[in-house]
This record gives C-alpha cells, sequence and structure tokens, in this order.
C-alpha cells in the first residue's frame, strides 16, 4: 500500500480482503473469482467467496453470507441481481464493512420508479451504516500494484496513469488502447451511476496520489458542478487532466441519460469550464489515449512549431497541411540547418526546407535518423520533432522491409534519448499483411523504449497540439 495518500479511498484501492457476493462454482475462469485469483490478489489479501448454495467456490470456502465471514471484510463485490442487493447491503453494514461494489445494473439508469426506489434504499442503507458505495451499474476497479482488476485480459503492468470513467465499457477501451502501446495504468475506476462515490471523490484522490502523473476521464453528466470544478482545479495545480466529455450533442444526451441517468449538460458551459481550468478536451477514446501518451513521453515542448521528418513528396506536404490544421506550425528551417542537410541528403529534388525527406528509399532512413536527426535537434525556429516512418508505402516485395523497418526504430531508440527537443513517431499501418508485420514490430520496439508512437501524422498533431496547450496554460497560471 502507497504510505503517502491518507485520503480515505486509500483503503478501497487497497483492501485486505475482498468478498464476492454471488460467487459460484460454475463461474467461469474470466469470472469475478477467477480475476481475483488469477491476477494475483490472492497473494496479498483474503478472497472470500459468499453463495448459499456453494461451499467451495475456485478451491476456496464459501459462506452463507457476508455476515459469516469470520475475519474483516474491507471490499464486497455484489455479482447479484439488483433485487437482491438490500439484503446484502444490510449484511455489508452488520459486518463493518468498508467499501461495497455494486456490479449489478437495473436501478436509476432505466428511469422506473420501482428502480429508482431501490436505488434510494441502497443508498440509505449504505449511509447509515457509515460504509461508500461504488456503482450501481459499474464495473468498479483495476490496480496493479494491489492485484485488483475487472478484466482478466487487463495488464499486470503497473504504470502512472489513472482513469476515471462512468463508463465499464470505456474504462476496457482505454486500457486495450494503451496496452497497444505499452503505456500502463496505476489505477482505473469504472464508478456507473455514482450514487455515492463518484468523479470529484476519485480526484480528489488522485491528485495527491504519488503513483499518478496524469489522470484521463470519462463523464457523461456531473450532480455536484462547484466541486468537480473544485477537484479539477486541485488535480491541475499538479498533474494534467484529459477529458472525454460525452452526451454534448442532442443525440449523446439522450443517450446518456438512458445509460447512467446522467444529465449531459450545455456544450458552452463545457467550452467555458475547459476554458477557464486548463483541463485537456479529447472528442474520442482514441484520442484520449494519443493525448496521454504525448503527455506522459515527451518533454515539453518550448512552443508549437513542428519539424516534419520523414518520407518526401506528396506525403511531407499533406503532413505539414495536417500539422497547420491541427494549430501547429511548420515552419521553414534555418539557412544553417538547410546547409547542414543539404551536404547530407544529395538527391535531386530531395526537400529540405521543412518538411525534410530522410531519402527516397527505406533503406536509408537509419542513415538519416543517426545522422540528421541531430541537425534538426539543433535547428533554432522549430520546438517539436515529427517522425513519420511511412513503412506502409512499400509493397511486401520490397527486399529486406522488416529488417529495414526494424533498423530504423533501432536507431530511432539509439538517438531520440540524446535529444533536446520532444519527438513523436507516427505510424501508419495498411496494406499487405507483412507490411502490416513490419509496422507493428517497429511500434512495439518504439514504445517498449519510451518512444511515442501515434497511428499517423493526424492523431500526433492534435495529440501534440492540446499537449502544447496545457503546458502554455500551465505556464501561464504558474
Amino acid at each position: 500500500m502507497s504510505q503517502e495518500n491518507s485520503h480515505f479511498l486509500e483503503e478501497m484501492f487497497y483492501p485486505k480482503s475482498i468478498a464476492i457476493v454471488g460467487a459460484s462454482p460454475n463461474d467461469p475462469e474470466s469470472g469475478w473469482m477467477g480475476r481475483l485469483i488469477n491476477f494475483g490478489y490472492g497473494d496479498r489479501g483474503e478472497i472470500y467467496p459468499v453463495n448459499p448454495k456453494a461451499t467451495e467456490v475456485h478451491g476456496l470456502k464459501a459462506y452463507a453470507t457476508v455476515r459469516d465471514i469470520p475475519g474483516p471484510v474491507d471490499y464486497v463485490v455484489f455479482n447479484i441481481p439488483a433485487r437482491f442487493t438490500p439484503q446484502v447491503m444490510a449484511d455489508c453494514v452488520a459486518k463493518g464493512v468498508k467499501f461495497v461494489h455494486v456490479f449489478a445494473a437495473g436501478f436509476g439508469e432505466i428511469g422506473t420508479p420501482e428502480a429508482k426506489l431501490l436505488e434510494q434504499q441502497l443508498l440509505e442503507t449504505a449511509r447509515k451504516g457509515g460504509l461508500r458505495m461504488l456503482g450501481p451499474n459499474c464495473m468498479g476497479i483495476y490496480c496493479p500494484e494491489s492485484k485488483m482488476t475487472f478484466n482478466i485480459d487487463f495488464p499486470k503492468e503497473q504504470g502512472n496513469v489513472a482513469f476515471v470513467s462512468q463508463s465499464g465499457a470505456e474504462s476496457m477501451r482505454l486500457v486495450f488502447l494503451g496496452q497497444d502501446v505499452k503505456l500502463y495504468f496505476s489505477k482505473v475506476v469504472s464508478y456507473g451511476n455514482a450514487i455515492d462515490l463518484d468523479a470529484p471523490d476519485f480526484l480528489e484522490y488522485l491528485s495527491a496520489d504519488e503513483k499518478t502523473r496524469v489522470i484521463a476521464l470519462y463523464i457523461e453528466g456531473v450532480r455536484q458542478g462547484p466541486r468537480f470544478f473544485a477537484a479539477i482545479k486541485k488535480c491541475l495545480q499538479k498533474k494534467p487532466v484529459v477529458i472525454l466529455k460525452a452526451g454534448l450533442t442532442e443525440s449523446g444526451a439522450g443517450a446518456a441519460a438512458s445509460h447512467t441517468a446522467s444529465l449531459a449538460g450545455v456544450k458552452s458551459v463545457w467550452d467555458a469550464f475547459f476554458k477557464q481550468t486548463g483541463a485537456i478536451p479529447a472528442n474520442t477514446m482514441d484520442e484520449v489515449a494519443d493525448i496521454v501518451q504525448a503527455l506522459v513521453r515527451m518533454k515539453p515542448p518550448r512552443g508549437r512549431r513542428v519539424a516534419v521528418v520523414g518520407r518526401g513528396g506528396g506525403i511531407g506536404v499533406i503532413a505539414a497541411d495536417i500539422c497547420e490544421r491541427a494549430g501547429l506550425k511548420v515552419p521553414p528551417f534555418a539557412r544553417e540547418t538547410r546547409d547542414k542537410l543539404t551536404q547530407l541528403i544529395p538527391e535531386a529534388g530531395a526537400g529540405v526546407r521543412n518538411p525534410v525527406e530522410t531519402t527516397y528509399g527505406m533503406g536509408g532512413a537509419a542513415d538519416f535518423y543517426r545522422r540528421g536527426l541531430s541537425i534538426v535537434d539543433e535547428d533554432p525556429e522549430t520546438d517539436v520533432i515529427l517522425i513519420h516512418m511511412a513503412i506502409d508505402v512499400y509493397g511486401s516485395r520490397t527486399p529486406n522491409l522488416a529488417k529495414l523497418a526494424a533498423e530504423a526504430a533501432a536507431t530511432l531508440c539509439e538517438r531520440v534519448p540524446s535529444l533536446k527537443k520532444p519527438v513523436a513517431v507516427g505510424l501508419f499501418s495498411g496494406g499487405h499483411p507483412d507490411v502490416i508485420a513490419a509496422v507493428t514490430a517497429a511500434r512495439d520496439k518504439l514504445t517498449g523504449a519510451g518512444i511515442p508512437v501515434f497511428s499517423g501524422v493526424e492523431s500526433a498533431s492534435r495529440a501534440i497540439n492540446k499537449m502544447t496547450n496545457y503546458y502554455e496554460f500551465a505556464g501561464k497560471q504558474g
């Protein structure tokens, strides 16, 4: 357990014992019991299956009720239909449980009077009993350090990104998007209807969490506006916050109401919120992953002037246009920079103005990275280096494509750490399976070395622009 954070939620992310109500001998390995056991929680805490019709689940003694468990219970998962939750909540209060996670749906989000009444009944019982509730209608907690997970396929590696999500599906999506580029998490929480614990609680906790460097947030609606605003401001004093705010269109607002019973809010209000706080807005979960990767893996840029390095011709021209449309600048290199690059790239027609062409063939990319990146790094007219490797433009019959791509990636891994400017790499993936395999191998090598890799120039430039906006705002505020 972390020794630095005294917030009450520390015990929820690092419980010493977990009970699963509704655990069954027939549950698959991917069920709640299997997840905890296979993820290694049993090596650090007690797991108690609760099922009145079972004596043993996954090799562990089962108990008829939470009250029957002999030892203390910190955290209880309600893996049962909604109609059974009031009695289980009463059992948890009697047992002195600290936290409960109501996994079940069928509460306020379905909109019926009966469902809303059931939700209110749960909340009143929890508050009278002094315990805190996560949910209902949520996936719960993923914390690699404490061996908690709600998906059996989540990575066990611990990272420095936290994600607070009103949606369970989106929480899983971001974890897997991160896994693709070896970006790992400190803590993820899916909080659903949030009738008790809500986004401000988690933000207040994460603002002081030394294991977390960047916070991402998916929200549909906010119940406690002033408190939410204050919690965001508190986080942003210490670390960046990336927010995907859903439900800003008429259709999206209706979907949000039926999903988690949330009132989505007005777009103009949220535009003002982002402008006032410096929180970073994202439009898709893919963009959240891109912005987070830029924040975690790129040095803060001095400005928004980009040096574009890569395959020339139309690809370079389009890359410059994309950067400009994203809010970045692609200025000409200084005369001294262009003179040095001309000596390095003697091919007729090769561009050295910015964008700069590595060479006309994949075989020369590694050589340019080895000798030319330091020249670009010293250019006084640019602040960020964006490399598009363009492996995808080569056919499967290109001699030694996989080897050449691997050599280029290895050279970047060798050179990038010594550069003063932040570096991003765009890697398009398409075409023949052999080309896709070469791109994937290059991506794995680069991300394994901590170099940010994006699906192309467009996603990279958007992330760089929003990262730069954040640092500019933080600098003005500081």
